[in-house]
């Protein structure tokens, strides 16, 4: 039976166990805290950082927001974010990509703390999670893997083709599908025969930024397909429209489960943001709490 796999609705009841989560923190003294930081002018970076603060809110997590407009001085951030390190009251960090022009993000994000590094960016967890180490998961592909086993628990075995091979989502998608025992390829803007082997897949996670890009003829049938793309088209009515990778209507007839866009990826992108969040507060004040990770 097909299923569209409402990101929303399962995002929603995912933040129900983290809010108990951090009232539980709370009534032990701790209160989660994450700093986000924006060093940009760009409008969907507002309203991305917006949401966090919201949900934040709605959590129970505090949230501390540092706006800087381009022109900020890299050595400025190098220090905020050394702050924020030493800071105890903080617990996760996020530096809000993209960057404005002249500042390194790849530089900056190595100087967050392995251990408030609430994206899993830094090239230490990085690192942790291509070994098979535990490690601070990044967001998006937690939130897919979610997803995923929304629909089917047990994926090992199965083919998965990760498209897209950024540091932000596919190649630690190929990391963590590879870490659940699934047969992965990864493609990208120099592979060969990419509708072939996507053909071939029970598994398919787009992420290439191409609207519309995967149809019926890439899909084999009763495969999952997670749509990670966000695309900003204009219609022929001249209407501004957000779209994925995938042409949903195309592939319907074919798949077993599909992510829409919008309302697929995004909110689980958050609410793990959320997640980790809590979960680094709770690591940072075990002996505070007197608790396990396992057990709280």
């Amino acid at each position: 039976m097909k299923r569209l796999i409402n990101g929303k609705i399962i995002a929603e009841k995912f933040c129900e166990t983290i809010k108990e989560k951090v009232e539980k923190l709370k009534n032990n003294g701790v209160t989660p805290c994450i700093a986000l930081i924006k060093a940009n002018d760009d409008p969907a970076s507002e309203i991305y950082v917006s949401k966090k603060e919201n949900l934040a809110k709605v959590l129970g997590i505090r949230s501390q927001t540092y706006k800087f407009l381009p022109g900020v001085k890299e050595d400025f951030l190098k220090n905020l974010i050394k702050d924020l390190n030493q800071d105890p009251t903080v617990h996760a960090i996020l530096l809000q990509s993209p960057l404005a022009e002249g500042l390194s993000f790849k530089k900056l994000i190595n100087l967050i703390s392995p251990e408030k590094d609430v994206d899993g960016l830094t090239s230490i967890n990085q690192g942790r999670l291509f070994a098979g180490e535990s490690c601070v998961l990044p967001c998006t592909p937690q939130g897919v893997m979610h997803l995923i086993h929304s629909v089917k628990e047990d994926i090992s075995g199965m083919h998965a083709v990760v498209l897209g091979r950024s540091v932000i989502v596919g190649r630690p998608m190929i990391s963590m599908l590879l870490n659940n025992d699934c047969t992965v390829t990864a493609l990208h803007s120099k592979s060969k025969n990419v509708l072939g082997i996507c053909s071939t897949a029970d598994i398919i996670v787009s992420a290439i930024g191409k609207p519309k890009f995967i149809t019926q003829n890439f899909i084999k049938p009763g495969a999952i397909v997670i749509d990670v793309g966000i695309n900003r088209i204009i219609t022929p009515e001249g209407k501004k429209k957000v779209v994925g990778d995938v042409d949903l209507d195309d592939v319907w007839d074919f798949v077993e489960a599909i992510t829409p866009v919008p309302n697929g990826v995004g909110p689980m992108t958050v609410a793990y943001l959320m997640s980790n969040t809590v979960n680094l507060a709770i690591n940072q004040n075990r002996k505070k709490l007197g608790l396990t990770f396992d057990r709280f």
